[in-house]
């Protein structure tokens, strides 16, 4: 499990072979460095608005299939995103004053970051919590309760940080779980669609999604084994979710 904890030692900068999406870099978080930093209540998706696809979790498909298209990114180690924009490099769901659209869903993704839990080396089995101090989330002044930390230790806001990426890192193992078993049952398929916006017919690719006919001629025993550990209810949200492209038409 993810220890729970801000890591007590230098600050240097984390480069991890591939920044997560967003990330422009990642720094462990210590009371030594960061005792000075305040955390703002007011959080700007503008960040965001220069992408068309966030990472989701296998637990926010349910959330997440009633606004966006859910495919997979990917087909040797797959990754679930969500579709926030026909366009690449445009967010159709970050607003002019950086808020998040009335009534949709939020991914978690957007919700943890600036903050991730980075291994601190390939060969040791510990995860530091770390953050882009590049976000406009960070300030040097600010109210009290608001601070990183607190005498030398993490305050109530960093625990309650390391709480929810705690959660995330682990909804993030069964995801890739998951997607591992689709990707050994071979139902993973590239795939595109055609769609009408502005009275132009355009076709979106360079996705794969879960192949429904692969999957309906999977044994009766391996059906019965995804639907007991819930990955058949995963693939159903998943498909459900992608007549939301038909939204893409109408933006």
């Amino acid at each position: 499990m993810v220890q729970r904890r801000a890591v007590n030692r230098a600050d240097k900068e984390l480069q991890p072979e591939n920044l997560p999406t967003l990330y422009k870099t990642l720094i462990p978080l210590t009371a030594e460095r960061h005792a000075g930093y305040f955390l703002s209540q007011e959080r700007s998706y503008e960040y965001a608005a220069d992408t068309n696809a966030i990472p989701i979790t296998a637990d926010e498909f349910p959330q997440a299939m009633r606004n966006y298209p859910i495919v997979l990114a990917g087909s040797d180690a797959p990754t679930p995103v969500a579709l926030v924009g026909f366009s690449a490099g445009k967010n159709d769901y970050v607003q002019k004053d950086g808020s998040w659209a009335k009534d949709a869903y939020v991914p978690a993704y957007l919700r943890r970051y600036p903050f991730a839990y980075v291994r601190e080396a390939k060969d040791v089995e510990r995860n530091i919590l770390c953050a882009d101090l590049s976000s406009m989330i960070f300030s040097t002044h600010g109210e009290e309760d608001r601070a990183l930390f607190k005498d030398g230790k993490p305050s109530q806001v960093l625990t309650n940080v390391m709480d929810f990426s705690n959660r995330y890192e682990m909804a993030l193992q069964r995801t890739r779980a998951a997607m591992e078993e689709a990707k050994t049952l071979d139902l993973i398929d590239a795939s595109s669609v055609t769609i009408t916006r502005n009275g132009k017919t355009l076709k979106v690719e360079g996705f794969h999604i879960i192949s429904e006919e692969k999957l309906r001629k999977l044994p009766d025993d391996v059906l019965a084994g995804l639907a007991r550990r819930g990955i058949l209810n995963l693939f159903a949200a998943h498909h459900l979710s992608l007549t939301n492209f038909t939204s893409f038409g109408e933006m």
